[in-house]
């Protein structure tokens, strides 16, 4: 028997193609947001938590201590004007943490790697290889994005 060439695909095959390949990169990009927000929202509440136990107990002792300058501060002057030094001191306190906070949440960019590679697949540009997150242990984490790729070659590359 002869083996028979196989004709060229035609334009309506390539577009099917290239839809059916669209429409699985795009199932994959949300499941990668799914996972990426579950791992987030994980680290997000513990966090949350510890953070929330960790200012409570700090608001209690700095009430205690902010008392005790106060009542120090009272025995050289007037209990009101010591109350008032110590109350003037912790609103300097709270504009400096508040203007550096605001900084910190300007900064935050929410599931970096799914819109980076959503933006790349949209747009066609290669989305950095370089892995962005690294790891508590110093040891770089490798970016789930970087996990689909296309291997076929294009038609250009297999032109020449």
């Amino acid at each position: 028997m002869s083996t028979v060439d196989q004709p060229e695909a035609s334009l309506g095959e390539l577009f099917g193609e290239l839809g059916s390949d669209l429409s699985q990169l795009l199932r994959k990009e949300v499941e990668l947001a799914k996972v990426e927000a579950r791992e987030e929202a994980r680290r997000l509440t513990k966090a949350v938590t510890f953070g929330s136990i960790a200012g409570v107990a700090v608001l209690l002792a700095l009430v205690i201590l902010s008392m005790a300058l106060a009542w120090w501060i009272d025995e050289g002057l007037n209990t009101a004007v010591a109350f008032a030094i110590v109350g003037a001191l912790w609103i300097v306190i709270a504009a400096v943490a508040a203007t550096i906070a605001r900084g910190a949440l300007s900064r935050i960019r929410p599931l970096p790697e799914t819109a980076d590679a959503i933006k790349g697949a949209v747009t066609g540009e290669r989305v950095s290889d370089q892995p962005s997150h690294i790891d508590t242990t110093g040891a770089t984490a490798i970016s789930p994005t970087h996990q689909i790729s296309d291997t076929r070659s294009t038609h250009k590359e297999t032109a020449s």
